[in-house]
């Protein structure tokens, strides 16, 4: 594995970004998160940035910073897409930071250890290399999804990331996205090769995060659904994700997840390893080797998609909501609240 250098915490600005969470349990919130991070981080600088309409008494961090809510657009589904929310509450969390260092974290996050505050040397330089930072960003592997099993590119994990303040600068630096970089005219029907079920994203907002990163530098890619596989695609997210971050495996990453990203055991079963993106960085050169791997994506997109939970909830989906939508509404929220993988205060119930 290559190597990862601690940085001090004097060094770095913890950036939470978006609602505020006071509700939820004693354990998940918006205290125990700055609690966590005094603890493990004692002397970063901590930096909220939320919105208006947020409950600010109390808090006690060295930087709060309030913007206006920059909304959300709406699915065919009903489920409210808030990257833009997410961009433009990250965004001025980063600019207001002071230290070299940024760590993004949620205020339904937990820090257990400082694990994550970790760096990786930069490779060194190589022209044909897709290179977006100049020191490579710090992640989790939830959730980077691994296209073998679930067939969705330049799917970036974008809950806890740690990097440079110029490399996050760069990374969050966007416009925010207009109504047609994120929704297509009508839904998507084909349940061939779509794992994603009834929807009009263009992108999920992982895939939105990153696409629009390379966009900013000069790398267009456009996918007319999340499920997209190419062969030059596939070649070109290697290099983005083993050149420009380094993983951690998120149970080794020294966060306290939130419940409902654990409890739904299928999807975490669809994410790539560390150990499996430091063996893409090995392999990338072999054509064999993605020749082998392209067969694999799409035997499993098309042929043995049977075989895949993820596939099954996308089926039931588009087959609910072609029938009644509000039935659909109601068994989808009925489902989500059984595995425990409602978002709270996040608008998607």
């Amino acid at each position: 594995m290559r190597p990862l250098t601690p940085v001090d915490s004097a060094k770095i600005s913890v950036v939470i970004q978006g609602p505020l969470h006071r509700n939820l349990t004693p354990g998940r919130s918006i205290f125990s998160c700055i609690a966590s991070i005094r603890k493990h981080l004692p002397n970063a600088e901590i930096v909220v940035s939320t919105w208006d309409h947020q409950d600010l008494s109390q808090i006690t961090a060295d930087q709060i910073i309030v913007s206006d809510d920059s909304g959300c657009f709406l699915d065919d589904s009903g489920n409210q897409i808030n990257t833009n929310r997410m961009l433009s509450s990250t965004l001025a969390g980063i600019k207001a930071a002071t230290r070299p260092y940024v760590m993004k974290l949620r205020a339904d996050h937990n820090l257990t250890s400082a694990a994550l505050a970790v760096i990786g040397v930069p490779e060194p330089i190589d022209s044909s290399e897709p290179r977006l930072f100049d020191t490579p960003i710090t992640l989790t592997t939830l959730y980077i999804r691994d296209p073998g099993q679930v067939p969705m590119l330049f799917h970036v994990s974008d809950l806890v990331q740690f990097g440079t303040r110029e490399a996050m600068m760069t990374l969050w630096d966007q416009p925010l996205l207009e109504r047609r970089d994120v929704l297509r005219d009508r839904p998507l029907r084909n349940p061939l090769g779509n794992f994603c079920g009834y929807t009009s994203l263009r992108n999920l907002p992982e895939q939105s995060l990153m696409l629009g990163c390379m966009r900013q530098q000069g790398m267009e890619v456009r996918l007319n659904h999340p499920c997209q596989v190419s062969l030059s695609n596939l070649k070109l997210w290697d290099a983005i994700l083993t050149c420009n971050f380094r993983v951690l495996d998120f149970r080794e990453a020294g966060v306290d997840f939130p419940e409902r990203f654990l409890t739904n055991i299928p999807p975490l079963r669809t994410l790539y390893s560390a150990a499996q993106i430091e063996q893409l960085y090995r392999l990338r050169q072999g054509q064999t080797h993605y020749a082998f791997r392209m067969a694999r994506i799409w035997l499993n997109q098309y042929v043995f998609s049977c075989l895949r939970p993820a596939w099954w909830v996308s089926l039931a989906s588009m087959a609910l909501f072609s029938i009644s939508p509000t039935f659909a509404k109601t068994a989808r929220s009925r489902w989500r609240k059984y595995w425990k993988v409602t978002h709270a205060e996040s608008y998607r119930v």
